[in-house]
């Protein structure tokens, strides 16, 4: 069996720094949910902060399409919005 490719060991370090802030931006959008459906506002808010931050940073660095990244964080403010109005 051949040795790995220098690509080959660029993907896979690749692969692993993207999944830690993959993980981390499902995981702030799960507590956002959380809260939005146990009533905690002000958590939510506070969450849908950090979770653009982290949206951003992740598209600026190529881990996630921008595009992605603007549709997630416009359904946070969506979600916040329509259960203020209620």
């Amino acid at each position: 069996m051949p040795a790995p490719s220098k690509r080959d060991k660029q993907s896979v370090k690749r692969h692993d720094q993207n999944r830690t802030v993959e993980s981390r931006l499902k995981n702030l959008s799960r507590n956002f949910y959380r809260a939005m459906d146990s009533g905690d506002t002000e958590r939510a808010r506070e969450l849908r902060d950090q979770s653009q931050r982290a949206f951003d940073k992740a598209a600026g660095k190529g881990t996630i399409h921008a595009n992605k990244a603007s549709r997630k964080v416009a359904r946070l403010d969506k979600a916040l919005a329509s259960h203020g109005s209620e």
